[in-house]
Parts: structure tokens; sequence; C-alpha cells
């Protein structure tokens, strides 16, 4: 459970009662806890907070969890979405499976029901660490398929340009020199800067925002978005 400190989570509860019991709970658990009273002010601070986790209710006054659930899915498909209910309902079930919840919990909340939920999410975000090397919202490299994918699908590239890319990300926290990117993107091939620059040129317009910076007489440098 040391592992939960790592992480901040959004918990979604229109009564204020078990609101309160439950956030002391998670309080302590996680790195930051968000709090919402209803759906509608719970996409408001998913929003601002991008929470690796959302713990929440279902039916709930201005947005049910499951539209909530809905909307963030447009555009997200990574965070870790926890669904509670008082009932047991087939639709909702099947809502869940379609929507890549995490869990569908049965009410009341408690450490035997809860905990099993919040470590598979947790051990889910452990392993896409290793996997997932995320460079915006939507835009992200699969390390397993060595890949680039945008909105889910993915970014058609031509070798030069996913193995440079790829070089970038992987090196990401220091710049590439020319020899590198030579040795790795060209291989037994002489590099000229005019050709580096163009296959450049054609990689900036096909990802999402510039996050290529050219660090002059040295190399190039991975920038992520903020």
């Amino acid at each position: 459970m040391e592992k939960f400190k790592d992480y901040t989570i959004l918990y979604i509860e229109d009564d204020e009662g078990v609101r309160t019991i439950n956030s002391r709970f998670l309080s302590r658990m996680f790195n930051e806890l968000y709090e919402a009273k209803d759906g509608q002010e719970g996409y408001e601070l998913y929003k601002k907070y991008h929470p690796d986790i959302i713990l929440t209710d279902i039916n709930m006054p201005r947005l049910d969890g499951i539209s909530l659930s809905k909307k963030i899915r447009q555009n997200d498909k990574n965070t870790k979405i926890i669904i509670s209910t008082a009932f047991s309902d087939k639709n909702y079930l099947l809502d869940a499976i379609e929507l890549r919840l995490e869990k569908y919990i049965i009410k009341p909340l408690t450490s035997r029901n809860l905990i099993p939920a919040l470590t598979k999410a947790v051990e889910d975000l452990e392993k896409e660490k290793d996997v997932k090397i995320v460079l915006s919202e939507n835009f992200y490299f699969d390390n397993s398929t060595s890949l680039f994918y945008l909105d889910e699908k993915v970014l058609e590239l031509n070798k030069k340009e996913l193995l440079f890319l790829k070089l970038l990300v992987l090196n990401k926290n220091r710049v590439v020199s020319y020899e590198e990117i030579e040795q790795f993107v060209w291989e037994d091939e002489y590099m000229s800067l005019n050709s580096l620059r163009t296959t450049i040129g054609f990689l900036r317009k096909k990802i999402p925002f510039n996050c290529i910076k050219n660090i002059s007489n040295m190399g190039y440098k991975l920038k992520l978005e903020d």
C-alpha cells in the first residue's frame, strides 16, 4: 500500500456523510485527494487536476457516474475509474465493460471491497509506467509494441521518423547527439544535416505538438508538453 502515496485520487459522492467518512480513509492512503459532491463538479476537478484514479458513485445529481465516465473516455482511455453503486444492475455492468472501468463495487464501501479495487488500479498504473511513455494527454509511446499512439490509434510514421522519435523518447532526460542519431536511425547510411532536418520537418507535421527541441551544435532533445 506504500505505492498508493505515488498517486492521486478523485472521490465523487453526493452523500455528504458517506463522503466524509471515506475521504478520511482515502486521504491517508493517497498523495492527494480531490472531493466532489456530484458528477459535474467531479468533471471540473478531473479537467483541472487529471487524477490517476477516479472513484465515483453512479446515482448523482447533475451528472451520473456512467455519463461522467463516458465524457472522460471520449479523450482519456488511461485514467483508472472505479464505480460504486447501491445496487447491482446488468446494464451498468455492461457499461462498465464498454468503458474499460477498473471495477464495479456494490455499496457500502468497506476496506474489504475497496482496497482490492484500489490495489488493482495502482498495480496497473505501475505496469504502465514501464510500458507506456505519455507525451501528452492523447499521445504516447508503447514500449511493448515500439509504436506511437494518437487518440488510441497508431500514428503512421516512416521508418526514420519512428526510429528518431523513439530514440528521443527512450532518452527523454538528456540530449541525443548527432552521432547517436546517425548510428540508430540511419544505421549504415551517411546522415547529412539536411536529410535529418527534412525527416524532422515531416515528423513535426504528424505529431500533435512540437516535442522536438534542437540543442545547437549538440543534437536533439525531447520536450514534453506542460
